[in-house]
């Protein structure tokens, strides 16, 4: 037949022979996952999207910005691993208090648990492990969160998933505006450490300015009077005066403020109003001492004395805010008297650089004053720069926007109750049909005669269809220990008639080089009982005795004879009376039973025996029994009981020339076959033959009983 028809009748025969075991698992599995599904909690996921702008930005000047094309896809990818860092995770947890979070929080593990059962720890030393209990939620919250690019896009996804659907969205949107706010604080920083930078170098910058100018100062200093001998300028020398009268004048000024200022903050009214000699201060310090001298006259706790420490209160709130415009008055004194200075030094200046000098003196005064322009230009260029930078660092702007916060999803993302059990159903019934391929092929039972001849070595003599009429399938033993004479070209009765043609094929190569008297043993056994051995057994002689062969069947199952019952005979005698009898040849005779087949004798069983029957196998009646039957047939049939049950059938196997195995297709499993073949194997040696039948086998479409249906013949029902 086709390779292929023949698969497909396999495989669908496969499943209906193990439906029941593919549905089991199917439910099995479905039940094992709705279980799972009922107990796990329903959790929910919410997403915010973040886009990546890879473009350099400057709010100052929006025109100058600028994409890092080559470097864009690297870009996202760092942003995805600063989100996943355990510093923005981190400020998250710390944003939203999850610590503290009943599911995110800190919760004593199982060992925890026990460790503190058995007081190896306590509570408190574990509570009091801060880092580990950090690190606990850190874990739970990466185990919750899920980052990942979009595609080649400049878009993230920042998923969170919680129990409870408001929470999974602020989750979300938390991790989301903590990443941001990172990427702003990270540029701010930026930006305040090149302030920092620049700062110092303006002090540098201030510091070589003040230098270069102290340089011209003494320069011009150095020389002023040779400037005033040469030039015969008297105006010089009194602004040089001038000049030193107002330093004198700023120092005292200084020094006065100085030890005012030191006064106040001991209010020592009378220190005070002998240094500054104003005449306010001095007149507001008498009617103070006044005050005083009354006060010390005073009643203690009098009205008097309230009234008097009410007046002290009063005049020194007005000396210190008369030394206060004092020290104002002075302060400006100052600094007029620095302004002056400055525009005397400034004038001074001007009129010696105006002057006649010699060269070597020009020189020198262009080289300081170069020096002092340099310093200058680059102060101006520092100070423009810090001041665009501390600009900058007030409008900085993020490189990610989030373009899509995150919302409460309305249906939970797990378990996904649906897909969990169509995969648990899919799941189920491959594991079935895996199940069910292993059973029948290497557990269960055989179903071809490759399959059983590929794992015992045994060659299969024939197939013997299951009976049926009309759909419907025979298994009453009469009706099938008669199927060879009442239908003999039926598809059933031609696999007997392949058992008869395998037998003789197997004693002739087996007896081709011998020389043997006498007629042949053929002993019919199965592993296991219900395999369909006695019908069998009975087809088999009948089918030796229509072919014009003398033959012999014995019922050897002892314990439950069913070779009878199968024919619907009521014998007097059985076996079992015979073994237990002291009976010569002749009277043997009362034992057999004449078959309604020409050629065919039996001796059958009467009633179940409830002793040992291995032992009657080995007396001299049945010995008897054997040597007269191999004298007067061609063919002995012993119907034997089941090989693991009972021990008869491997006695009987030591005198057989070869046994027949009789194994019900597709249900007796291949290890009570093989156990079997051991025994027989142990028993009668290596060399005895073993010819298999695979009885009530379920041939479907594409089998020779249907490809050749012309050739038999199917009398009707009556």
């Amino acid at each position: 037949m086709d390779s292929s028809e023949f698969d497909v009748r396999n495989a669908i025969g496969l499943v209906r022979r193990q439906i029941w075991l593919i549905l089991s698992t199917v439910l099995i599995v479905a039940g094992l996952a709705a279980v799972y599904v009922f107990l796990q909690t329903p959790t929910y996921t919410a997403s915010t999207l973040i886009l990546v702008d890879p473009r350099q930005k400057n709010a100052l000047d929006p025109d100058s910005q600028m994409s890092l094309l080559p470097t864009d896809n690297a870009r996202v990818e760092s942003e995805v691993e600063i989100l996943k860092s355990p510093s923005t995770q981190l400020g998250a947890i710390a944003r939203l208090g999850l610590v503290k979070d009943p599911e995110f929080g800190v919760r004593l593990g199982t060992l925890d648990r026990l460790m503190v059962f058995l007081k190896i720890k306590t509570m408190e030393n574990l509570l009091a492990d801060t880092d580990a209990q950090l690190r606990a939620v850190l874990t739970r919250f990466s185990d919750r969160v899920s980052i990942a690019r979009r595609g080649l896009t400049y878009v993230i996804s920042v998923s969170a998933t919680s129990a409870d659907p408001a929470k999974a969205a602020l989750i979300a949107n938390t991790l989301s505006s903590t990443y941001i706010d990172a990427q702003v604080d990270a540029k701010i920083s930026n930006a305040l450490s090149v302030r920092d930078a620049l700062n110092r170098r303006l002090v540098q910058a201030s510091t070589t300015i003040n230098e270069t100018e102290n340089r011209i100062d003494s320069f011009v200093n150095e020389n002023i009077e040779k400037v005033s001998t040469d030039s015969n300028r008297d105006d010089i020398k009194a602004m040089r005066a001038n000049l030193e009268a107002l330093k004198a004048e700023s120092v005292s000024a200084q020094t006065l403020q100085a030890s005012v200022s030191s006064l106040v903050s001991g209010k020592n009214w009378d220190g005070i109003a002998a240094q500054l000699r104003s005449d306010t201060v001095s007149q507001l310090k008498a009617e103070r001492d006044k005050v005083l001298a009354d006060m010390s006259s005073a009643a203690a706790g009098s009205s008097r004395e309230s009234n008097l420490r009410a007046s002290l209160a009063q005049l020194d709130q007005r000396l210190s805010d008369q030394v206060n415009v004092e020290l104002g008055q002075l302060s400006t004194r100052i600094r007029s008297t620095q302004e002056e200075q400055e525009r005397l030094r400034g004038s001074i200046r001007d009129i010696v650089l105006s002057s006649n000098l010699s060269n070597d003196v020009m020189v020198k005064i262009y080289e300081l004053q170069q020096e002092s322009s340099v310093a200058k230009t680059l102060y101006q260029d520092l100070l423009q720069r810090l001041r665009g930078v501390e600009t900058q660092a007030d409008l900085q702007l993020a490189d990610s926007r989030i373009v899509s916060a995150a919302l409460a999803p309305d249906e939970p993302s797990a378990p996904k109750t649906r897909l969990i059990l169509m995969l648990a159903a899919v799941a189920g019934l491959g594991l079935g049909l895996g199940l069910a391929f292993l059973n029948e092929n290497f557990i269960g039972g055989f179903t071809s005669d490759q399959q059983f001849e590929a794992v015992l070595g045994i060659p299969v003599i024939s197939s013997i269809p299951l009976l049926s009429r009309g759909g419907r399938s025979i298994t009453e033993r009469s009706q099938v220990a008669s199927e060879l004479i009442d239908h003999p070209l039926t598809a059933y009765s031609e696999s007997i008639r392949r058992i008869r043609l395998g037998l003789e094929n197997m004693l002739r190569r087996k007896l081709q080089d011998k020389t043997r008297e006498g007629g042949l043993i053929v002993v019919v056994g199965s592993a296991i009982p219900g395999e369909g051995k006695t019908t069998t057994a009975i087809a088999i002689a009948r089918a030796f005795a229509m072919s014009g062969k003398r033959v012999l069947l014995v019922d050897c199952d002892l314990r439950r004879p069913s070779v009878a019952p199968s024919l619907g005979l009521t014998p007097e005698n059985g076996l079992a009376d015979y073994l237990t009898l002291s009976l010569d040849s002749q009277s043997i005779r009362q034992f057999v039973t004449k078959d309604k087949v020409p050629g065919l004798d039996m001796i059958v069983g009467k009633s179940s025996h409830r002793t040992s029957t291995d032992s009657l196998i080995e007396t001299a009646q049945f010995n008897l029994l054997m040597e007269l039957a191999k004298e007067r047939f061609e063919i002995i049939v012993l119907d034997t009981p089941p090989i693991l049950p009972v021990v008869d059938a491997q006695y009987l196997a030591t005198r057989a020339d070869i046994v027949t195995l009789v194994v019900h297709w597709a249900s007796t499993s291949q290890r009570d076959v093989r156990s079997a073949v051991n025994d027989l194997r142990t028993t009668a040696g290596d060399d005895l033959p073993i010819a298999a039948v695979l009885s009530k086998a379920e041939l479907g479409v594409g089998s020779y009983r249907n490809k050749y249906n012309s050739y038999y013949y199917y009398a009707p029902e009556s």
